[in-house]
Parts: structure tokens; C-alpha cells; sequence
């Protein structure tokens, strides 16, 4: 039985852990041993349950941050394919395993197009045998990395097709949150972190008349007192919730009237997007990342046209963005149009897409 071994940062939530579950479970059918090692928080391993009922081939899920022991158990295991993703031992314990003679078949799945994303793979590209773009950034790969084939797999998975939440369904979901049930309500769940910037959640909702805020997700430790910082200073100080991790976030999201993502950065298509737009909330999103090939102004999403991958987005284009869609929330008949068209997109997105069988004809040459 071959033998593959994904090594990823962490098993903790997140959209690139995501895409690792889903990349282990395309192999389920497959006469294939797995096994996960991983470097980041031993302590949170999520997903390792699921990664287990998904594939029944992973045979052991380790906690292995370093680049000594990554060595030795690379060196005494040899698979015969590592999928990595940004572990930075095994980075650093793969040009000492060339030296002694050891070349393990190496797949790299890149999230980010971004120059300084890219850079931290140089040491390895020459031993990368093929790059896995979750959009199409060939021409990035191509001029900072190396001219291995690249595979081009959206992390788009098939999902049952969701119902839009209704307008009784919301108002039910509102009083069981505790929140007000006219009035635009905005927000975002999902990991909340730095790079997330909440922050600038708040600030745009600022500029919404009559706005409520929801925060729903594991909060990171700095960023929660940042939030908390701008939210003592904030005129919706007592007009948002946030709810925390939660074992099932459908309920954050179907009280929504309108999604709002201001990442700083992303990769092609955060899978909070899918999960909002499936049940009928619109989205608000920057065009970073993939996002912006995808999602189409005016029809159930909005963008916001962030020029960088580094800072918060400017202020003045967080107020110009809330008076551009102000009005729009504030019109029943229009919102309601937006959220059949986030719906239909939505649910369409992901239909007919089988990222699974070209993950698995990537790998094909190995397996």
C-alpha cells in the first residue's frame, strides 16, 4: 500500500485546513495509507475526528513541529508522497533529506499569490515536484519559485444544496440570539484574527443607519482586545454581540441581513463566503485573493476594491462602501432581490465543480 503523508501547520478551524480535509478524504477510495503530521497548537486538533471518519486509510495524525524530528521520522518513514502546506520543520528538514540522499515526491498546495506568501517556499521550490494554486496564479509561481506543473484546483467541494433562510425563520433566529429583529444586521463568523480585521467590520457598520453588529467564531487573544479597545470607543458599543465559537455557526449566519468580510488578505474563495451566500445573505468582501474573479458587484456580493494585501482598508472607503449599500438594505423589495441572486450563486458555485477527482489526478502520478 503506498504510503502519503500530508504535513500541514495546524488542525485547528480554518479555511486552509479546510482544504486539507477535504484533499485527505479525496483519497478515501483509494488502497492508500495516510497520515497527517502537523506543527502548530498540539493541543487543538479539531479536525482530527472528522479527518478520521472521512478517510478511513489515516492511520496516525502526529504532532511534529520541528525540523530535527521532521528529519528523522521523514528519513526512517520515506512515503512515497508529501502534500505540504506551509510546515515550516518539514520545509527545513527537506533540503537536509536531498543532501543524505532522500527525495521524497513532494506536492505543495499554494493559498496566496502574494509575493511574501510565495517567498517562503524558495528554499524547497527545486524539490517541489508539482504546485497545487487554489486559484489561477501561474505567472506568480512561475517568476518567484519554479517552472514545476502546476494544477489549478479551486477549493470549491460538493455540498447539499442549502434553503435560503426566510424572513419568519430569521426574526425566530434573532429572538433566540437575543438581537433586534428589524434593522439591518451585519457581521462576520469565522476565525477572528489579525488578518481578519474585525475592526473594520465595526467601523463600516458604523456608517450603516440603525446597524446591529454579530461577531461569531474563536477569537484570537490580541485581536479580541483590539475589538474590544474600538468597541468602548464605538456608538454600536451596545448594538453588537458576539457570540464566541460556537458548535454550529448556521445560526450566526442565518440571522444575517448582510455578510461582511475586511481581510487584510485571502486565498481564492473563503468557504464563510459559500456558507453565507447558500442561505441567501449577501456578502461584502475585498478583492483580495481569488475573490474578486469570482464574486460579481450587484449580484447577491459586493466588493470593495482594496488596492493591497497588507493594511486595514481605508476608512473613507468603508464609509463610501455603507452609503453605497445603506440604501439598498434600508429597501425591502431590492434586499430581497440580492439575497435571491447570493442564493442562486451560491448554491451554483460549487455544483458542478469536482475538486476532489483533480486532486487525485494530480497526485496520480505518485499513487
Amino acid at each position: 500500500m503506498k504510503h502519503v503523508v500530508f504535513a500541514h501547520r495546524k488542525l485547528s478551524f480554518g479555511g486552509g485546513e479546510r482544504v486539507l480535509l477535504e484533499q485527505v478524504a479525496a483519497l478515501a477510495d483509494l488502497p492508500v495509507k495516510v497520515t497527517v503530521i502537523f506543527r502548530k497548537d498540539p493541543g487543538k486538533r479539531d479536525l482530527e475526528p472528522e479527518l478520521r471518519a472521512r478517510n478511513p486509510n489515516v492511520a496516525e495524525v502526529i504532532h511534529l513541529p520541528g525540523a530535527v524530528g521532521a528529519f528523522r521520522w521523514l528519513r526512517q518513514t520515506r512515503p512515497n508522497l508529501l502534500v505540504l502546506c506551509n510546515h515550516k520543520g518539514v520545509q527545513r528538514a527537506l533540503p537536509w533529506l536531498a543532501r543524505f540522499g532522500v527525495r521524497i515526491p513532494t506536492v505543495l498546495t499554494l493559498h496566496e499569490h502574494y509575493e511574501r506568501h510565495l517567498r517562503k517556499y524558495r528554499g524547497i521550490r527545486n524539490l517541489v515536484d508539482r504546485w497545487i494554486c487554489t486559484y489561477d496564479f501561474t505567472d506568480a509561481v512561475r517568476e518567484h519559485l519554479s517552472a514545476a506543473p502546476c494544477s489549478i484546483i479551486h477549493p470549491l467541494y460538493p455540498r447539499p444544496e442549502a434553503r435560503p433562510v426566510d424572513a419568519e425563520e430569521r426574526r425566530a433566529v434573532r429572538r433566540e440570539l437575543g438581537l433586534p429583529e428589524t434593522g439591518p444586521l451585519v457581521g462576520y463568523i469565522g476565525q477572528i484574527d489579525g488578518r481578519k480585521d474585525p475592526v473594520s467590520v465595526l467601523r463600516f457598520a458604523e456608517n450603516l443607519l440603525g446597524a446591529t453588529v454579530l461577531f461569531a467564531g474563536r477569537e484570537e487573544p490580541a485581536t479580541a482586545t483590539a475589538l474590544q479597545a474600538a468597541l468602548e470607543a464605538s456608538p454600536l458599543k451596545e448594538r453588537t454581540r458576539r457570540l464566541g465559537p460556537l458548535p454550529d455557526l448556521g445560526m450566526a449566519f442565518a440571522a444575517l441581513d448582510l455578510y461582511v468580510m475586511t481581510s487584510r488578505n485571502e486565498g481564492f474563495f473563503p468557504l464563510a463566503l459559500i456558507e453565507a451566500l447558500e442561505r441567501g445573505v449577501p456578502v461584502l468582501a475585498p478583492t483580495v485573493g481569488g475573490i474578486g474573479s469570482v464574486l460579481k458587484d450587484g449580484e447577491g456580493g459586493f466588493l470593495i476594491r482594496k488596492p493591497d494585501d497588507r493594511r486595514a482598508i481605508d476608512g473613507a472607503l468603508l464609509r463610501a462602501t455603507a452609503a453605497r449599500l445603506g440604501p439598498l438594505l434600508a429597501d425591502p423589495a431590492a434586499w430581497e432581490v440580492q439575497r435571491a441572486k447570493a442564493h442562486a450563486f451560491g448554491t451554483a458555485l460549487t455544483r458542478n465543480y469536482d475538486a476532489a477527482a483533480k486532486f487525485r489526478e494530480a497526485l496520480s502520478p505518485w499513487l
